[in-house]
């Protein structure tokens, strides 16, 4: 579904339903804070090389009018500003006063590997660029660097027509090696964006048919040579398919809000010193080239969006697998808490028939950036006592868990609605004076996502689903303690305990889309294993002969986990997998609960709220249960 919206970027949310969150934390009436340790972050910083189409204010110091000095609609900035601040950081042009203190090295004018001249003024190549980088700088490991070069040395194709392969050869070269010598200065992530189809540009769109199919046809044959460089470096590199986005775009101009893919928004002023007073009115905003080859100043955000929608993606995928191991945890929680009931019953009185039960749980759910209320968790089981084997106990359980967890970014994976159905065995016995109990168990997962791209005021939503499975066990020991010698509590048994559990979750591939949609994008499978391991006390105090209370308090810590990057691809740029950051997730979590028991003549009955919190998870539940 596309949608085209000239007024606000800011997209509906679903209404959140807070009272079991309110409920629960005022009836725990305690405030638990986390301690969440992130794995890895979002890129550290980004660093740019490249030409006019990211040029920053390479030249402005020399020229006359305050408001020019980029290659698009001025004041508007290029892609690099917009961008760099989509990922939290900022963009600075380093300028021809000699400045070098800035994070963009592009200059307009510049070609793959020659130094040039543009009016007398010198134009450093992305090869000098890069030595003038590093000349003063250490490659940062968890940065992101963009080369986007190659335009000019197609235009020198044009003046040079007898010459367009070893040209177009000679700056793919160039190309590939300012990426392959990023790459072994130590950069983990490459931006290699593609020329667009200078084709559909006015420049060449007034010189006829033949010469547009020409245009078209080098703007391939030097990113087909490209992509194909790059393979050889080892390099982990981004790809970026603005050649399919124009292309895209210029198919249905006015989808994307554009009214002139043709005239320029300038006129006859070149785009470097274009300003207000230069541009049609409105033009800034519904042409889609400020002069004959470079875009306007929105044409720009939309690039900018789309760069950031691929670079971000597979760490908001990296995420699912979280999601799926801290609902099973919750899953695995309420099990517990079955378990505990039983055994605060002591079962010296045998039974030789099962006992069923069945647990309800509404929860809400925030975790690793998404939210959620209102989810669904049903649990059923069987008890089997051993007539051989006081206070000892084994059953069977059937687990079907739904949450649909939202997120508010303007653009990424912004829904996941979740579905697990399980099944496990448990056992508990004592052990001397030891508590012990123990689960398996396995459940299939099924997730629905939807991935939102927006490019400016454009949003296209790609839903896929993706197809899953968890396998997990868990133990549990402690020493309950009676705390006969207090009056006040003769009838209270609190339980220091111990816990583990290990998880592994296996999620599908994804593909979204078709594989001719450069915004469409492709995921490998996941496997995520974890283990985690819990401190805590339990209590349990009888208040009549019919009804106790009980609670818990635990820390738990993630003890070792294989968190991954997740291999992407562009659809139209299938051929070139990268990665990129994992997104930071939470490593441990304090959590209590608080309930009541009562039997009554037929059946037990327990309801209790329960609240865990880390640094960026939080789980809110109300639980009832029913043991007949």
């Amino acid at each position: 579904m596309s949608t085209y919206k000239p007024t606000s970027n800011c997209s509906a949310k679903r209404v959140q339903l807070p009272a079991v969150k309110t409920l629960s934390k005022a009836i725990l009436a305690i405030t638990l804070s986390g301690m969440g340790v992130a794995h890895a972050s979002d890129y550290s910083s980004v660093t740019f090389f490249g030409d006019s189409l990211t040029d920053g204010g390479y030249f402005k110091p020399v020229l006359d009018k305050e408001e020019s000095g980029q290659f698009t609609t001025n004041p508007d900035n290029t892609w690099a500003t917009p961008f760099a601040e989509s990922l939290g950081l900022t963009s600075t042009a380093n300028t021809i006063d000699g400045s070098r203190t800035g994070n963009n090295y592009a200059i307009g004018g510049a070609r793959a590997g020659k130094d040039v001249q543009r009016e007398g003024l010198p134009v450093a190549s992305t090869k000098t660029q890069l030595d003038n980088y590093l000349e003063n700088n250490t490659v940062d490991s968890n940065g992101l660097y963009s080369v986007w070069i190659g335009a000019n040395d197609l235009l020198a194709v044009v003046k040079d027509l007898p010459s367009k392969d070893t040209i177009i050869s000679e700056a793919v070269q160039d190309q590939v090696a300012v990426i392959n010598k990023l790459h072994t200065n130590g950069a983990k992530y490459i931006l290699a964006p593609n020329i667009p189809d200078v084709g559909l540009t006015p420049y060449l769109a007034a010189a006829g048919q033949s010469l547009q199919a020409f245009g078209t046809g080098m703007s391939a044959q030097y990113n087909d040579a490209l992509y194909e460089g790059v393979k050889s470096t080892g390099a982990n590199v981004i790809p970026l398919d603005t050649f399919s986005l124009l292309q895209k775009v210029a198919k249905n101009p006015s989808a994307y809000g554009f009214s002139n893919m043709n005239e320029t928004a300038c006129g006859s002023v070149s785009s470097l010193e274009c300003g207000r007073d230069d541009i049609k009115e409105g033009a800034e905003n519904s042409y889609f080239f400020a002069d004959s080859i470079h875009p306007t100043g929105r044409a720009h955000r939309m690039i900018a969006d789309y760069a950031n929608a691929v670079v971000t993606a597979p760490g908001q995928v990296s995420v699912l697998p979280h999601i799926a191991t801290q609902s099973g945890l919750a899953t695995n929680e309420r099990l517990q808490t079955h378990i505990n009931q039983r055994q605060n019953q002591n079962h010296s009185t045998q039974s030789m028939s099962p006992e069923g039960w069945i647990s309800v749980n509404i929860n809400a759910l925030d975790v690793a950036g998404f939210e959620s209320s209102g989810n669904a968790q049903l649990l059923m089981g069987l008890d089997f006592t051993h007539s051989s084997l006081p206070n000892a106990m084994t059953g069977v359980y059937a687990n079907l868990s739904r949450s649909e967890l939202d997120s508010s970014k303007r653009s990424g994976l912004d829904k996941v609605d979740f579905d697990e159905l399980g099944l496990g065995l448990y056992h508990s016995r004592n052990l001397g004076k030891v508590q012990l109990n123990g689960a398996l168990g396995y459940s299939t997962i099924d997730m629905e996502l939807n991935r939102k791209v927006s490019l400016d005021n454009y949003t296209e939503n790609y839903n896929s689903d993706v197809d899953g499975s968890r396998y997990y066990a868990s133990l549990q020991a402690g020493y309950p303690m009676a705390l006969n010698d207090l009056t006040q509590f003769a009838n209270t048994t609190i339980t220091p305990y111990l816990g583990a559990t290990a998880n592994r979750v296996k999620l599908d591939a994804i593909k979204e889309g078709t594989s001719n949609d450069p915004l469409a994008m492709q995921f490998d499978k996941q496997k995520y294993n974890t283990i985690y391991g819990t401190l805590g006390v339990k209590a349990s105090s009888q208040l009549s002969n019919t009804l106790n209370v009980f609670g818990d308090v635990h820390y738990q810590k993630q003890l070792d986990d294989n968190h991954k990057e997740v291999t992407a691809r562009v659809n139209t740029l299938s051929d070139m997998s990268f990665t990129a950051p994992k997104a930071s997730l939470d490593d441990d979590s304090f959590g209590a609960s608080l309930g009541l028991s009562r039997q009554f003549k037929s059946f037990l009955g327990n309801a209790g709220v329960s609240y865990a919190s880390g640094d960026k998870d939080e789980l809110t539940s109300v639980f009832i249960e029913l043991i007949k």
